[in-house]
């Protein structure tokens, strides 16, 4: 039986997709970090459209899940020379294991991402009891 997961803190991979393959699929990982909903992370990504010779692109993130449905935006930190954002929106499954969805830039195209849990989780999962036991023995 999977444990049921109450955050998205951990390592996730993924890749994002242009639609008719207007661009090449883009693999991408990110680390977050959740706490009451709201949600912080750090993205690396190959660099497949800067013109620069940067090999990786660097972003982070700031979003909010409610439930299963969450929402997130990409802010380019510059390296490659890409300082845009890039909106997210999705859903996860039950287990807090895999998240799928549309990413969008105003003006500029969209398309489809998905991302699946690095990690079983089990790192999240010690830092919550951990919290849980340290509550109890107060």
């Amino acid at each position: 039986m999977t444990k049921r997961r109450s955050s998205l803190t951990g390592s996730w991979s993924g890749a994002y997709r242009y639609p008719r393959d207007a661009g090449p699929e883009t693999v991408f990982n990110v680390q977050i970090e959740e706490v009451g909903g709201a949600f912080t992370g750090a993205m690396q990504e190959p660099n497949t459209f800067a013109p620069s010779a940067a090999p990786v692109l660097t972003a982070e993130i700031e979003g909010v899940r409610t439930g299963l449905s969450l929402a997130f935006t990409k802010f380019y930190d510059g390296s490659g020379g890409v300082t845009h954002a890039v909106r997210y929106e999705g859903a996860a499954d039950a287990e807090l294991m895999r998240i799928e969805g549309t990413w969008r830039i105003p003006h500029a195209g969209s398309g489809t991402f998905f991302m699946v849990r690095d990690d079983d989780g089990a790192a999240a999962e010690a830092e919550e009891e951990a919290k849980v036991e340290i509550g109890l023995r107060r």
